[in-house]
């Protein structure tokens, strides 16, 4: 939910064949698929090997950061995941994205596809790529000498490997068994009947009144019940965790098997497959599955009047 992946690599570092190996073409904003939108090739001569290149032009490349800018702002406004294809070699570049990740409440990971690599593996590759994705040598050279002099990222920004994507799209759940009683607040419960709220019990809210009184609580979520909710007023759309050593999830409306499979289970740990699917899909409302893959409690299902008292 809410998470925006910058690729972080050279050209010839893997970044395309990256997207493509775990299908994220649907997700992934392309500055050079957008400058080729905004120009068409051009041709290079490289003298040392007496050769022409057509390559992808760069005269246009501030108009492309304006609209790569401009389709990650529109996209974080609807709490969308979003990858972007870029070198995003210096600390700066990855700087660019916070005022929209404080803005919008995201978490920006930069998935590093350059620890493995080694110049002379980026130089031979840059040699065999398609004819029009070929890139100056002497730029490669450059990108990988201020990634060698700045390999961190922000620290406000999460550093992740290639192999780490699957556990970043997850949604692992949160461990409620320390406290002694968890209960739900429906939307039509009355301020008389509202529980009192004590630091030993965990809360979930579907009720403004109550939001409003203690939703600024660390043991108090608040969870949406319309699309306006959860893009808008950044409400969860559902929320996963472990009580009494069993698992549970609960949302507006039951949550297909599809939205949350393959579940990862690790040292009795869940983590769901829901990095994929856009925030508003969580509070449509579809057919339940005959078999739940995890017990959920939804509002639609139970007595919108009453409080409910999970175990």
């Amino acid at each position: 939910m809410r998470k925006i992946f910058l690729l972080r690599g050279a050209p010839g570092s893997g970044k395309s064949s990256f997207i493509a190996r775990h299908h994220l073409q649907p997700y992934a904003i392309s500055r050079d698929e957008i400058r080729l939108l905004l120009a068409d090739l051009t041709v290079y001569y490289e003298e040392s090997t007496d050769h022409l290149h057509q390559v992808i032009p760069r005269h246009v490349t501030v108009r492309t950061e304006q609209m790569v800018d401009n389709l990650v702002q529109h996209k974080m406004a609807y709490g969308e995941t979003i990858i972007v294809d870029g070198t995003h070699i210096t600390p700066d570049k990855i700087e660019h994205f916070r005022p929209w990740v404080e803005k919008y409440r995201y978490e920006l990971f930069v998935v590093d596809l350059m620890q493995n690599n080694t110049l002379e593996s980026l130089l031979q590759r840059n040699q065999v790529r398609m004819h029009y994705d070929w890139v100056k040598p002497d730029v490669i050279k450059m990108m990988y000498e201020q990634y060698k002099a700045h390999p961190e990222v922000p620290s406000w920004a999460y550093s992740i490997l290639p192999n780490g994507m699957e556990r970043a799209l997850g949604q692992k759940e949160k461990n409620l068994d320390h406290y002694s009683h968890v209960i739900c607040v429906p939307d039509k419960v009355r301020p008389e009947d509202f529980p009192h709220v004590h630091i030993s019990n965990f809360y979930f809210s579907f009720n403004d009144e109550f939001t409003k009184k203690y939703g600024t609580y660390r043991n108090v979520i608040t969870l949406g019940k319309t699309r306006e909710e959860v893009i808008e007023q950044f409400r969860l759309p559902y929320f996963v965790f472990k009580f009494h050593h069993k698992h549970f999830l609960i949302s507006a409306y039951p949550i297909r098997n599809e939205m949350l499979d393959p579940i990862r289970k690790v040292k009795g740990v869940w983590s769901y497959s829901t990095g994929l699917y856009n925030i508003a899909d969580f509070v449509k409302e579809f057919p339940e599955n005959e078999h739940q893959h995890v017990h959920q409690f939804n509002l639609s299902k139970i007595d919108p009047t009453r409080l409910l008292h999970i175990w």
